[in-house]
């Protein structure tokens, strides 16, 4: 069923239009969300005996599946590319709420954007891991150590690998707002983001004193958020290039936290 261009964009319109108050509203619901999701991981965990370190070996073995799974998800993802090009539903759409973001977005509030969009950048993050890394390493966590770096490196390297496959143009803007380089789909920002505060937030539940869990949880999703929608209002991403990478790290993150608790879980038994 054809769909008829002037719907798309002035659906457009609307959504960018209301991008602003609309990620505040997003931001509230889904930081609550996740901390509710939090407090009830807590209420659950209190019932069971506390697991050992996640063994290496077993990590590892889920880590390698679960990164198979996720490429051969890349089919998904050339499906959602299909309908990206120049003229396609998705497409018109996509360059419609960019820039219709561009013109209903105060510079005030993309100027605050252009400052937390950095909480993404491959050089913060990168300091952060090695940062946690080592902590973990040198109080006698390595096997969360190991499958924070495996977590880490494994969705820099998927990113990478994704981003080559369908070799997306970013937004083309005028008022050089935000200057960046290199391939748009998936944004890169929004998959390490949500793989790498997924996991503090992961490891928060995990080692912090009771009544820091929750609250680190529900920080790091709203880092996340922010992050991921930075990348629109800054127009170095389109929104399906955000969502995308929000799903390639989401599918990473539940694989990494997934492959550790296996790994806890058997050692224990054992």
């Amino acid at each position: 069923m054809p769909v008829d261009p002037t719907a798309l964009t002035a659906l457009g319109e609307r959504i960018g239009a209301q991008a602003w108050p609309g990620f505040l509203v997003l931001l509230a619901v889904l930081t609550a969300g996740a901390g509710l999701a939090a407090w009830g991981f807590e209420h659950l965990r209190r019932r069971h005996a506390a697991q050992p370190e996640p063994g290496t070996y077993l990590l590892f073995g889920g880590l390698a599946i679960g990164l198979v799974t996720v490429l051969g998800l890349a089919r998904v993802f050339a499906e959602v590319a299909e309908g990206l090009g120049n003229g396609r539903p998705m497409g018109l759409l996509d360059e419609t709420i960019s820039e219709a973001v561009g013109a209903h977005t105060p510079l005030a509030v993309r100027e605050v954007f252009l400052r937390l969009t950095h909480l993404g950048d491959p050089w913060f993050m990168g300091s952060i891991c090695v940062l946690v890394a080592v902590l973990l390493w040198l109080r006698g966590h390595r096997g969360f150590a190991v499958g924070w770096l495996a977590a880490s490196v494994g969705n820099a390297g998927l990113n990478h690998v994704l981003k080559h496959i369908f070799e997306r143009a970013r937004p083309i803007h005028e008022n050089g707002f935000a200057l960046v380089s290199g391939f748009s789909f998936p944004s890169g920002h929004s998959s390490g983001s949500m793989v790498l505060y997924g996991m503090l937030g992961y490891l928060g539940l995990r080692m912090l004193p009771p009544r820091w869990r929750v609250p680190s949880v529900m920080a790091a999703t709203a880092v996340v958020i922010t992050v991921a929608c930075s990348r629109i209002f800054v127009r170095a991403h389109f929104p399906t290039d955000v969502l995308a990478g929000l799903c390639s790290g989401g599918a990473w993150l539940a694989i990494c936290i997934a492959s550790i608790e296996y790994a806890r879980h058997h050692r224990r038994t054992r």
